[in-house]
């Protein structure tokens, strides 16, 4: 692999990692139990867009650490399939460390990929448990392998002194989806003052918002 295709491939990689990133703090943002009643009013909406996010942050990470015979053979964009070239060996040992204090979070989102999230295997998904109590997703695990992140892609970066910020991205992607989630308790709030009113007489529109404010 010559140098310029290792440079392309490797900002194709920090995409992904950034996809991942951004998409797991968002949905970590909109996990506290005070949100569940939001959630509730329109249900379809939340279920589908929880999920959605949800294998957004597992599927980037599973193709992020795919180590199979394609990455071996550098058919395919991972940290282990980009490992074997980097040409620095000092940088290339530190993501070799990382890999191995997390191997076993990747092993783990790499069996549910391979049983749930890229084939319906069928004995899995009759029975999702059974595989995800032996190969459990430990949210605390997941976060402790993305916080390493910046220092994976520092050292992967063909060339040195690179650094990465992604620590200052989860904080914002959790505000992100919290401040989302107040200004549409908020706005509930607003529309049962509305039919408050509407109930005591002291408006006639029973729409909301009102039909005077979506003129203006």
């Amino acid at each position: 692999m010559t140098r310029e295709e290792y440079k392309k491939r490797f900002n194709i990689l920090n995409y992904f990692f950034t996809e991942a990133y951004l998409s797991f703090y968002i949905w970590k943002g909109l996990q506290d139990k005070a949100f569940e009643k939001t959630f509730l009013e329109n249900p379809r909406f939340w279920s589908a867009t929880l999920l959605a996010i949800e294998n957004t942050w597992l599927s980037g990470l599973a193709k992020i650490y795919e180590d199979s015979e394609y990455s071996k053979k550098a058919k395919v964009i991972s940290v282990y399939a980009l490992l074997p070239y980097q040409t620095d060996s000092v940088r290339a040992a530190k993501v070799q460390n990382i890999l191995e204090l997390n191997s076993n979070v990747i092993k783990n989102i790499i069996i549910l990929r391979q049983h749930q999230l890229a084939h319906n295997n069928a004995q899995h998904l009759m029975n999702p448990k059974a595989i995800l109590k032996r190969f459990p997703i430990v949210y605390a695990d997941v976060e402790k392998l993305l916080l390493s992140s910046g220092e994976i892609l520092s050292n992967l970066n063909p060339d040195k002194g690179y650094g990465y910020e992604y620590k200052m991205w989860a904080d914002d992607c959790e505000h992100d989806g919290k401040d989302v989630i107040k200004k549409l308790q908020y706005y509930s709030k607003l529309r049962r003052e509305h039919y408050d009113k509407l109930k005591r007489g002291e408006i006639d529109d029973w729409q909301f918002p009102p039909t005077q404010s979506l003129a203006n």
